[in-house]
């Protein structure tokens, strides 16, 4: 009886199984223009890793639900935390952008300029769902290495806040990545006129 109840409640309960459908997670990141190519400047830049705020360390997207709630999306991320393709994209656009010598990662001490950058903010905001927006900010601190030591030549704060084509992660990436370009275009005209 045992064997003939095991040969029929086993099949059964395998076909009646809880299978939920396998859960879509998606990887991003950021895409961004080729800089403006400007004169080759004679100075050696090395730009530190990016440090972040609570607002932008998390390898998740992050949405801004209300003026009080922020939300982790856990099925959508970036390919590695945002400071860390971040500091790769500022040195592949400052080395495009001919503003001197970057220096590998690691270098900073024989550098003419040091770039200390800080990611503090990277979310969408969906407050307003008729008129989502892709909000990114950033400081950056320029440093003049001399004889007679460091000078800081700017601390600046960029930021910028991209109308989005839809509310979605896809959309929310692409409005990163546009106020990005913007911010390093921006960053990259500072750091020729301050040097």
């Amino acid at each position: 009886m045992t064997s003939l109840l095991s040969a029929v409640l086993v099949p059964a309960l395998a076909s009646c199984s809880l299978r939920q459908p396998a859960v879509q997670t998606a990887d991003y990141a950021f895409d961004l223009p080729a800089p403006a190519r400007g004169p080759t400047g004679e100075v050696s830049v090395a730009v530190l890793p990016f440090s972040a705020g609570p607002r932008a360390s998390g390898q998740m997207l992050l949405y801004r639900a209300d003026d009080l709630r922020y939300e982790h999306d856990f099925y959508n991320r970036f390919l590695a935390p945002p400071p860390r393709l971040l500091t790769g994209a500022l040195r592949r656009y400052l080395s495009l952008a001919r503003v001197g010598q970057v220096r590998e990662p690691g270098a900073p001490l024989g550098a003419d300029l040091i770039v200390q950058p800080r990611l503090t903010e990277l979310y969408a905001d969906y407050r307003d769902q008729s008129q989502p927006r892709a909000t990114v900010a950033m400081v950056m601190v320029l440093i003049r290495r001399g004889a007679d030591g460091n000078k800081e030549l700017f601390e600046r704060t960029y930021r910028r806040s991209i109308p989005m084509r839809a509310v979605s992660p896809a959309a929310a990436v692409e409005g990163w990545s546009e106020g990005v370009g913007q911010i390093f275009g921006e960053f990259t005209r500072d750091l020729r006129r301050a040097r």
